[in-house]
């Protein structure tokens, strides 16, 4: 053993003492939180994506289905309201829009359902939700029934 031999308990056996607390919380605060957050984000993203899915396909089939347009309408913006609820989230009003190249609800003809609305991401400050928004994005087309009589 030579003159500098401490017996593995010399000063650099003690110089990383402690340092697993440290280490831990840095990579608990620098990286844990911020990948949490990201999978909530995507998480709530896909969530709203769906829920943009469902209430196309849900405001579609109501839609067509009532014999008024302005009733049609109404229910229609309803289920799509229902469709978000289930979720847990809220549609804006304007975020849906109904549209048919001739007479809606006549027999034949197609409505089109479109659905835009740029979700905010989850616990941003009222400030920066408009740029970190997430486009959400969803459309469809309905077939009336032939042999249906002429809505109005």
């Amino acid at each position: 053993m030579g003159p500098g031999w401490t017996g593995g308990r010399g000063k650099t056996g003690n110089s990383e003492r402690g340092s697993a607390v440290v280490e831990f919380i840095v990579i608990g605060v620098g990286v844990l939180i911020p990948l949490a957050y990201v999978v909530i984000a995507v998480a709530q993203v896909i969530g709203a994506q769906a829920a943009a899915q469902h209430a196309v396909r849900e405001a579609g089939r109501v839609f067509v289905r009532d014999a008024v347009v302005q009733t049609g309408e109404v229910r229609a913006r309803r289920a799509a309201d229902i469709a978000f609820a289930d979720r847990g989230m809220e549609l804006p009003e304007s975020a849906i829009a109904f549209s048919c190249p001739g007479p809606c609800l006549t027999p034949g003809s197609t409505l089109s359902v479109d659905l835009a609305w740029d979700m905010p991401l989850p616990w941003m400050p009222s400030g920066l939700d408009s740029w970190l928004a997430v486009p959400i994005r969803a459309s469809s087309e309905y077939p009336v029934d032939d042999f249906r009589p002429a809505g109005t």
